[in-house]
């Protein structure tokens, strides 16, 4: 768990005790609003802008209304309605560089102006000079850099683009601009999806963070396409990463840098797979799916969805109905129904749901937090090379 916190204590407790109640009693911890979905990278692993895709997101996908881009007046009226039905965070992030939508700035201030923490995603490539500082001062709350390499050269290899330099510079403006003014925020990310073309740098993925003295990094294991899973890391080369882990992790601690590397060792053994078979994940099939009490998704079209990957969960449209109507509305709770009985029925929700679902930890401490009479085990990984002692960070 990093030490970015956000939400009240109140708060919290009423969502857990709706979850054990079967139904919502306050708002979404986290939403990711997708305010654009274009982007100017075509990283390999992407499975929305990927340059193994046969064309991008922007081209498949059916846009209500023709809305690839949110505008300024739906996103300030969406942001009272988030407060009012008691969201803790509201991520800009999604299938797009929020950085690619013209009135960035207006958009944070919006939300942090409804008491709504914000939170961006971004490659950090299309920042303007004015960015770093302007984030500093409208007192952004988390700040997340997707770099996903160790090297320029494997950023390069990954991202198709050599714009390596770009990145780690904003990343250096924002934290010298956050350091003369005295502040804490925003709180600095950096994130890394591990694959067969950056795995080899992994020693440097945790070193460009002690460099720059960013407050985190989060490792992810690729996502699953049928156009990527040659990426996908084999036992060998998860064996040769897990190897790494616990100096690295030491590493990070002494450098009081929060970091996931002790879950992402187990992740990695849970998730690794063969290049010629598919993923698998026993630990989701054991447990209920939480994301209709703490996540959401809203795409530039208004289109409301539980999560990044139930894209086919059409909950509702924020060009139809107000956010409190939508996360109170029957469709949500047929949906919460159906992720509640999701491990007694064992019938997908989507097609990700014991595959390449990335939220089976958070959901397993969900569930034992809830239901601690009745706690879910994980299963222990089979790899367990260089497997780490102590708790998460």
């Amino acid at each position: 768990m990093d030490r970015f916190q956000y939400g009240t204590r109140g708060r919290r407790f009423r969502r857990m005790l709706g979850v054990a109640l079967g139904k919502a009693l306050v708002g979404p911890q986290v939403v990711s609003l997708e305010t654009t979905h274009h982007c100017n990278l075509r990283c390999s692993f992407c499975e929305s802008h990927g340059a193994l895709l046969a064309a991008p997101i922007t081209k498949t996908r059916e846009y209500v209304g023709g809305r690839m881009t949110m505008n300024l007046e739906t996103i300030q009226r969406l942001a009272k309605e988030l407060a009012e039905v008691g969201t803790d965070l509201v991520e800009l992030s999604g299938k797009g560089d929020p950085i690619a939508h013209p009135q960035l700035t207006e958009i944070v201030r919006a939300i942090k102006g409804a008491g709504i923490g914000c939170a961006l995603v971004t490659n950090a490539t299309l920042a303007k000079p004015d960015l770093a500082r302007t984030l500093v001062e409208v007192e952004l709350d988390r700040l997340s850099v997707s770099l996903n390499s160790g090297t320029r050269e494997a950023y390069l290899a990954s991202n198709k683009r050599d714009l390596w330099e770009k990145a780690t510079q904003f990343l250096e403006t924002v934290l010298t601009e956050r350091r003369n003014r005295g502040g804490k925020n925003p709180w600095v990310r950096i994130t890394h999806v591990v694959s067969k073309e950056n795995f080899e740098t992994f020693e440097g993925m945790v070193r460009i963070c002690t460099q720059l003295g960013v407050d985190e990094v989060q490792f992810y294991v690729m996502g699953e396409l049928r156009e990527s899973r040659h990426l996908q890391l084999d036992d060998a080369e998860v064996r040769r990463v897990q190897a790494q882990i616990a100096p690295l992790a030491a590493e990070l601690d002494r450098a009081t840098i929060g970091h996931n590397l002790r879950s992402f060792h187990d992740d990695l053994a849970r998730r690794a797979v063969h290049t010629t078979t598919s993923q698998k994940n026993p630990l989701q099939m054991k447990l209920p799916c939480y994301e209709g009490w703490m996540f959401c998704v809203i795409g530039p079209d208004g289109v409301v969805v539980p999560c990044c990957y139930c894209e086919e969960e059409k909950l509702g449209n924020v060009f139809d109905q107000s956010f409190v109507e939508i996360w109170n509305g029957a469709l949500y709770n047929l949906f919460r129904k159906k992720s509640l009985e999701l491990p007694k029925v064992r019938r997908q929700i989507c097609k990700e749901c014991f595959t390449t679902c990335n939220r089976a930890l958070e959901n397993q401490r969900i569930h034992n937090r809830v239901h601690p009479w009745a706690p879910v085990a994980a299963e222990t990984p089979e790899a367990t090379v260089g497997t780490p002692g102590g708790s998460g960070a």
